[in-house]
């Protein structure tokens, strides 16, 4: 990895949009030692909402992907709590993953790089560089959505928060690494 990627501008992006991502999934997951499922389900949804007009704001511009991460946040977490389920809220995780899974995989057929379009400005890579960072966020998504399946219907709701823990630390860790991995110096024409 070259060290021009290692900006001061690019590493606080990193760390506020980060913030701004997790943020919400961490309060969910530090109030549920204290509060209910449906508190703690009550709790994200309104993060999530804050979260995606803070994005807003800073960004000045519609923040898509944020502004999925609320709708789905806000529909299956209302469902969990009208319905008393817990399984609604779980289920948002296997379909936000499996829908940026199936998004990056579109987008590789109809030769759209999302990832580039998104943080080209703040990581300039190359194409094949953004073609590989692509094909391995696909298989995490599709990875981690299967998991969160399984882990939903055959383990306890406590299990289910140790595993949702993991996933965040993982995904963290996955991110870092596959930066790295896939990491080329952008070339004169990509």
């Amino acid at each position: 990895m070259s060290h021009s990627m290692l900006t001061k501008k690019m590493l606080q992006h990193v760390i506020f949009s980060g913030f701004l991502e997790f943020g919400p999934v961490v309060l969910f997951l530090a109030s549920f030692e204290y509060m209910s499922i449906y508190e703690s389900t009550f709790l994200l949804m309104v993060a999530t909402i804050v979260s995606t007009f803070v994005t807003y704001y800073l960004q000045k511009r519609i923040p898509y992907l944020a502004l999925y991460v609320a709708m789905i946040t806000i529909i299956f977490g209302y469902m969990t709590i009208h319905f008393q389920e817990v399984k609604f809220i779980q289920m948002r995780d296997t379909l936000y993953d499996l829908t940026c899974g199936v998004t990056l995989s579109l987008g590789l057929i109809f030769n759209i790089r999302f990832l580039k379009l998104a943080f080209d400005n703040v990581i300039p890579m190359s194409l094949a560089g953004w073609d590989r960072l692509t094909h391995l966020w696909i298989g995490y998504f599709f990875i981690v959505a299967m998991s969160n399946e399984i882990v939903r219907r055959l383990f306890s709701l406590d299990d289910w928060f140790l595993f949702k823990e993991f996933v965040v630390v993982s995904t963290v860790v996955f991110g870092i690494t596959a930066l790295y991995l896939s990491y080329q110096e952008k070339k004169e024409g990509d």
